[in-house]
């Protein structure tokens, strides 16, 4: 297998210059070339849900079981009447409505909350927040507004109405889910929170405790795979896939929205927080060039690979919209273009009579 180191890419600051002024969000690296963009997959764990009060211990129920739009929400004992939910509608900012298993009914914001068809009305999309210090208790917010989904008065009792009130942080305005949703739905405040700070950065800010040296990555294909069936040399100019080279253990906005390197905000101010001369960059593949054109010999196969110099960083995100702030520790893997202790992230131009797979 013949291989050659191709460096592409000088001055990064003066993409980064405009770009940080802004400041931006992480996300995961790119996947093969030959893998279809991503798309969210369904959540099982979201399809059959229980929402509990975290003050009374009762659930949200369809009262008295009536079927009809308009009926009132409140909490009930188990198993009750309706008391089976899944989150309908998940937006990309990771809004989304909470649809009863039973009627097919959102419910409505307002006093009391009520069922209504599922529409589209701005007061059926809600968002989690976890409580600080917790993964597995959340807010549960109108989205556009300062409300959360409410226990009237705190009561008690079986049958308690529910209702959209300021947030205030009580009891009466926590709740809990089955445990095996508590990952997807804390994934989903995180995706939300920085889907905000991608619009108000004031809403969030990271503080990084501890960096690590630079070091080499796992290469990755980041072209397609091209075979000449010709009877002489070809060369040849393979598109690089867009990959920012960023990731990190919380998937920030791991969705596919925040995919390619879309927005800025998050990015920014975890780079404020980076020490040391390194010289880092908001997309590894645009800074060192969109293309490469190497000979491919005949009958033989031809490719692009990226072996990226990257250094991680810990430290803690601490998001708070409209009050209330809560924090998720992370630890993000940053690209690097070079390392002033030496080394750089490269393209790796490959050629062979086989392919099996890219370089591991």
């Amino acid at each position: 297998m013949a291989t050659s180191t191709v460096r592409r890419g000088a001055s990064p600051w003066r993409v980064l210059a405009a770009a940080l002024a802004a400041c931006c969000v992480l996300l995961g690296l790119a996947a093969s070339p030959a893998t279809a963009a991503a798309v969210r997959p369904a959540d099982t764990s979201l399809s059959q849900l229980t929402v509990t009060s975290a003050s009374n211990g009762f659930s949200l129920d369809d009262q008295n079981g009536t079927a009809g739009a308009g009926s009132i929400i409140v909490t009930d004992t188990a198993p009750g009447y309706d008391e089976n939910w899944h989150l309908g509608d998940i937006a990309a900012d990771d809004s989304f409505t909470i649809v009863n298993n039973t009627t097919g009914m959102c419910i409505d914001a307002g006093l009391p909350l009520r069922q209504q068809n599922c529409d589209g009305r701005s007061t059926e999309n809600w968002y989690f927040q976890p409580l600080t210090g917790s993964s597995s208790t959340f807010m549960i917010r109108q989205e556009g507004s300062d409300n959360c989904l409410d226990l009237w008065y705190a009561a008690p009792y079986s049958d308690a109405w529910t209702d959209s009130y300021g947030c205030n942080g009580t009891a009466a305005q926590q709740w809990t889910l089955p445990t095996a949703a508590d990952q997807s739905a804390f994934s989903m405040a995180v995706a939300h929170a920085a889907s905000v700070c991608e619009s108000d950065s004031s809403t969030c800010t990271f503080n990084a405790t501890s960096q690590s040296p630079a070091a080499p990555l796992p290469t990755q294909c980041i072209s397609p795979i091209w075979y000449n069936d010709t009877s002489g040399p070809v060369n040849w100019a393979f598109a690089i896939t867009n990959t920012t080279g960023w990731s990190d253990a919380l998937a920030i906005g791991g969705n596919a929205q925040l995919s390619g390197g879309a927005s800025v905000v998050l990015k920014g101010k975890l780079s404020g927080e980076i020490t040391g001369t390194n010289t880092t960059t908001l997309n590894i593949s645009q800074t060192l060039g969109n293309t490469v054109t190497i000979p491919v010999p005949e009958n033989q196969y031809g490719w692009i690979e990226l072996a990226e110099l990257a250094e991680q960083v810990t430290g803690t995100w601490t998001f708070d919209q409209g009050g209330f702030p809560w924090t998720a520790p992370d630890t993000v893997t940053v690209p690097l273009v070079n390392s002033s202790t030496g080394g750089a992230s490269v393209y790796i131009a490959k050629t062979s009579p086989t392919f099996t797979s890219c370089s591991a």
